[in-house]
């Protein structure tokens, strides 16, 4: 069996802080590391990183900062630590998920948030 394109366009890259969820380009979930807590109102979701390697390569990340943007903010992130897959649960997490009416609410679906 040959191996084709990688189709796989969720990735997580971590900072010493902080996940950054992304789908593609578009951040789609923020987490702190610590608490394990998402947060609901950060700066950068729902906006675009700018730059990043293509998924075979993102390794490549590892010490850089991803800048996030749109017409009305920029985030810059402090240094990538770590780049992996999201766990397969997290992605029902994500606020694109939570907008699409996927989420019902932080009990039904045992989600840990904070409105930071």
């Amino acid at each position: 069996m040959s191996a084709g394109k990688d189709r796989r366009r969720h990735h997580v890259y971590k900072t010493r802080h902080t996940e950054y969820h992304l789908r593609d380009d578009e951040c789609v979930g923020v987490r702190d590391r610590e608490s394990g807590l998402w947060m609901l109102d950060h700066a950068a979701l729902r906006l675009r990183a700018l730059r990043l390697p293509s998924p075979p390569h993102s390794h490549e990340w590892l010490g850089r900062r991803i800048q996030f943007w749109s017409r009305q903010t920029d985030v810059l992130t402090s240094p990538v630590v770590e780049v992996e897959r999201p766990e397969f649960d997290d992605v029902g997490a994500y606020v694109s998920q939570a907008r699409a009416g996927a989420i019902v609410g932080d009990a039904e679906v045992g989600l840990k948030v904070s409105h930071l």
